[in-house]
């Protein structure tokens, strides 16, 4: 008996050091931050990602309206507003939902899936979106961020 304890023991300590080096909890989310064509910034800093997304920036240099979009759920979603808006999704939600409440803002348009987001972005004048898959840059236009 004492011999299949020690088995088992083994067994669960190497699957839980697989689970803990795997590339999923390793590498996190590639996020692509992208804007319709004809916006004419190349560049972004964090702090004027994370205005935009905060509805504190709504205009481009050359004074067109942001279009400002987002992921409705999951690991992305986490990823872009974790990394570029430095708030957890409950929080950025509330700020949302505060927001709109005091009537200082509408939340970014929300999409389902990478695709409809990079759609989307796309077709929209001033619109500017993200996704963890890499967009088709004749459709948009990746920026750079500094």
């Amino acid at each position: 008996m004492h011999k299949r304890n020690l088995s088992l023991l083994f067994f669960c300590l190497v699957i839980t050091g697989l689970v803990l080096v795997s590339p999923k909890w390793v590498k996190a989310e590639t996020v692509y931050v992208f804007a319709n064509l004809n916006v004419p910034d190349s560049a972004l800093t964090r702090n004027e990602v994370q205005n935009i997304y905060l509805g504190k920036k709504d205009k481009w240099e050359d004074n067109q309206k942001i279009n400002f979009s987002a992921l409705n759920n999951g690991a992305c979603q986490e990823t872009f507003i974790k990394e570029y808006v430095e708030r957890s999704t409950f929080q950025f939600q509330n700020y949302w939902k505060k927001q709109i409440f005091t009537g200082k803002g509408q939340p970014p348009r929300g999409f389902d899936s990478d695709a409809d987001i990079i759609d989307y972005v796309s077709r929209t004048s001033g619109a500017i979106g993200y996704s963890c898959t890499p967009p088709d840059t004749g459709k948009v236009k990746i920026l750079t961020i500094n």
